[in-house]
Parts: structure tokens; sequence; C-alpha cells
């Protein structure tokens, strides 16, 4: 399959040797103090290595593990304490509680259901129209695997030279949020504030209303400016762009766990808490639980709004876009990135059929749209375009055409290179033990499916879970092979501004 040739040659290069050393292997595996050997040095060299990450890196993977297993353990009730430690344990055992999932009864159930609306057999259009079970089922599954593997912020980002994964995370975020124009937004606040005060008020008194407001300082005041946070997961970029514009952000999802998770994790920052000011709410950023194409919000309710790489989970663009466009104020700017086919697609090639097969799969996607779709829908939304791009072509100093901006591994771009890495790196296989790469060479993806599964029969983890991981890999290998072929972009970006004489 297209999707993962590139590891083609490592498994066929693994059997040929398997089959030439036959007779060594056999020699090898009837002594029982050669086996002992091989696994104390296996073992010795795993602690080894998970011993210098742990200590001389920030990717904490005990911390991270230990969170995993606990969340992971709540996700089904089966898994909450192993059957074999407490056989006799009824369902209303005190050491039981009840899952988390929103979708289905386990995870074995959700998994399924989520393949069968992925099958062969599942049109498009039946696809589209069970949005909310398609999303549902892939975000109780995929959420915790995210979290663990790649932090709370569940996006892209082009990586700078000497720029870390999390800076360029925050980077990616800001950079967007500074699209919103919040500053304006603040101005018509307070312009609107100050014209409903002198209708009731003598002039002078108004004036000195709104400037003791104004001088109050940077933080209180833009807590007032109210932003949308369109599929925001459990909360990272929210709560980054909280902090960087001290604006208050309201995060939309549709599944529940991500809710619950966002609302714990916004609770546990002292920063997110607002001074003592009965105008304002106990926290700056929170989460609620709704479905973008019905939002439980009024009519022009924010002040900006953005999405990012959340909207692809829509059935329809245009009444995405038209329920954004109106839960927001006249003048108001909706910013985002999104998940699309390039120009470079060709629905004619089978392999860039199989790579979207793989995207859709992977990701929780009933259809990928195109660049033009996303922008012709937000244009009949009622938004006026200020501007649209892919960035995934702008300057970062990584392997990329100097004409186009594209990624390329031509010698042109060999020497463009200045040490930026390509959005999709973290998809593409490595034989480097220290990164998440790992899993995704032949040995990597059969070690993680065979580890879940000796979890899933010891009880560790709910039955399912190395299903949901092989998926999630598949679409991180489909992924990776759409951003080497160009033919896909999760950063296509679109800024639209609602015109001042809304209705």
């Amino acid at each position: 399959m297209p999707g993962i040739n590139i590891l083609v040659p490592l498994l066929t290069w693994n059997n040929n040797n398997n089959n030439n050393n036959n007779s060594n292997v056999k020699g090898n595996s009837s002594n029982p103090a050669t086996m002992v050997e091989a696994l104390t040095v296996s073992t010795l060299l795993s602690l080894a290595t998970l011993t210098v990450v742990q200590t001389l890196t920030p990717a904490d993977p005990l911390g991270k593990t230990i969170r995993f297993m606990k969340q992971l353990r709540g996700q089904h009730v089966l898994t909450v304490i192993p059957s074999f430690l407490f056989p006799n344990a009824t369902p209303n055992h005190p050491l039981q509680e009840k899952g988390n999932l929103t979708s289905a009864s386990s995870v074995a159930t959700s998994v399924s259901e989520y393949e069968r609306l992925h099958s062969s057999s599942t049109t498009t259009t039946e696809r589209n129209s069970q949005y909310t079970n398609l999303v549902n089922s892939y975000y109780d599954l995929a959420t915790l695997f995210y979290e663990w593997g790649w932090g709370a912020s569940f996006h892209f980002s082009n990586r700078h030279p000497h720029e870390s994964f999390d800076e360029a995370t925050r980077r990616h975020e800001f950079y967007l949020a500074s699209k919103l124009d919040l500053s304006g937004a603040l101005g018509r606040y307070y312009a609107g504030a100050s014209t409903a005060e002198m209708n009731g008020k003598a002039n002078g008194s108004a004036k000195e209303d709104k400037e003791e407001k104004v001088t109050a300082g940077s933080t209180p005041s833009m807590a007032k400016v109210k932003v949308l946070d369109v599929g925001c997961g459990i909360g990272g970029p929210m709560r980054n762009i909280c902090k960087f514009t001290g604006a208050d952000v309201t995060g939309l999802t549709l599944n529940q766990y991500q809710v619950n998770r966002g609302n714990e994790l916004c609770r546990a920052d002292a920063h997110f808490y607002n001074a003592s000011d009965k105008d304002l709410p106990e926290v700056r950023c929170r989460s609620v639980q709704g479905d973008f194409m019905k939002q439980p919000f009024e009519d022009s309710t924010f002040d900006a709004a953005y999405a990012i790489e959340a909207t692809c989970h829509a059935p329809d663009r245009v009444g995405c876009y038209s329920e954004i466009y109106r839960v927001l104020k006249p003048g108001s700017i909706f910013a985002c990135y999104e998940w699309c086919l390039t120009d470079k697609y060709d629905p004619n090639n089978p392999e860039h059929v199989l790579i979207k097969k793989q995207i859709e799969e992977g990701d929780g996607l009933p259809d990928i749209a195109s660049t033009h779709h996303c922008l012709n829908a937000l244009k009949m939304a009622g938004f006026e375009i200020l501007e649209e791009r892919n960035l995934v072509c702008d300057e970062y100093g990584g392997w990329q055409d100097p004409k186009t901006g594209e990624y390329s591994l031509s010698k042109e771009a060999r020497r463009h290179y200045r040490g930026g890495k390509p959005w999709m790196l973290p998809l593409m296989p490595s034989w480097n033990p220290f990164t998440q790469r790992f899993q995704f060479n032949w040995f990597g993806l059969r070690l993680t499916k065979y580890s879940l599964k000796v979890m899933e029969f010891l009880r560790l983890a709910p039955a399912g879970t190395s299903r949901t991981q092989i998926l999630l890999q598949s679409g991180g290998m489909g992924l990776a092979r759409g951003g080497e072929f160009g033919i896909f972009t999760p950063m296509y970006l679109m800024v639209g501004r609602v015109p001042l004489d809304k209705k």
C-alpha cells in the first residue's frame, strides 16, 4: 500500500534475513541460557534508555505513562481494576466506576462502530449524516493517545531552526491569534459600552467611567473580549491563547470526555482565575459541550473566533461557517487552519486516493475538502475574505523548494536547508528510540501492537486499544505521505470578517 511503502524494504529485508538465518535462530532458541542472557541485556538496555530520557530530557515518559494508564483505565468499567486481582468483584464494586466513553459502552464497541463507518460499504453521504457518531467514536479512542504522545494541543506546525516542538506549537497558535484583531474588538466593546452609558448619563460621567475602564490594565480589560475556539479538543490552544492575549476564551467540542478533561486542566492553573470582579466569570477560559453545526450560543455573542484543524470534521463547510458567522458580532474576525487537499491531489491517481482514505480513516473525517471548496464556503457563509494561503509553503528554513516553498529533497532544497523541520516529520519513521517516530518503523509498529495486546490480556487496557492504535498509526502514515507528495495541508489559513452591517 502506498501509505506505508516506506516500510516495505525493511519488512522484505527482515523476512529474507529470517529465512536465511533460520537454522541459527532454531539453534539459539534451544539454549535457555542464551535466551535468558538476551532477555536480560534487552531489559537492561531498555531501562538504561528510559533512565536517560527521564533524567536528561523534558519528555517525562514515566509521568506521562502513569497518567495515561490512569485515564485509559477509566475508559471502561472492567479496566478500573484488573479482574484477575478481584475475581469476585461485582459491577457495583466500590473499586469499580462507570467508564467515561460518550459514543459507546466500551472501547471495543466504539472502535467497531468507527470501523463500520469507515468500511468500504459505507458511503461518504452516510458518514456525513452520522458525523456526530463518527467524531465521538474517534475522539473517545484518540484523545488519550494524543495527549500522551503529542501533548494538549492537537495540531501540527512547521519548526523553525533551533525551535523546540512546544515552541513551534505555541508560535503557530499565537500567529493565528494575531489575526483576530482583538485590540479592535476591545475598542468596539468600549465604544458600545460608552454609547449605552451616554444614553442614560451625562457626558462627563460617561467619559470618566470609560477612562477608568480603559486604564484599569491590559489583562482585566481584555478579559471583556469574548473569543470562541471552535473544536477545542482538551483546550491546549485555548489556554495558550488565553494567556497570550488575556481574552476570555470559550472552547466548543462535541466530545464530553474532552470537555471534562479541558475544564480539569483550566481549573488546575491559577492563571485562569479572574480577579474579584462581579462582571467577570470565575475562570477566564472553559470548555463546553456542543455541536459546531448547531452551536449552543445566542446570535452575536463573541468578539472573535478561531478554529485549529477542527472544522475538517464538519459534514458541511457552509453550514459550519454559517454557524460561526451567526454567533459573531458585526466587525468580528474568524481565522482558521483547515485540513485540505491541495491542487496537486489527483482523484484519478490510486496512490493519492489511498493516502486520502488513510487520512480519513485514521483521523475521524467523513471526507477531505479542497482549499477552493473551503474558501468558497467561507464566502457563501457571509464572511469578507481578508487573507488565505497555505502556510505549509511559508519559509521555515527546512527542506523547501526555494521558489515555491514546497517540501522537496532536491539539491536546491538541500542547499536551502538551515535546520527547520516540516510539519509531518514527527510522523515519518525513524530508528531513533528517543523520538515517537520510532513507532512508525517496522519494529516499532509491531512492538506497539503486541505491547497493547498484552495489556489487553492482563486487563490493564480495555479490549480494542490495540485496534485503536493501529488506526491512528495508519492515519499518521497517510498524513506523512500526503505531506511528502504535497497533496495535503493541515494549515490552509483563512481569515474572514463579519460585515459591520450584519443583520
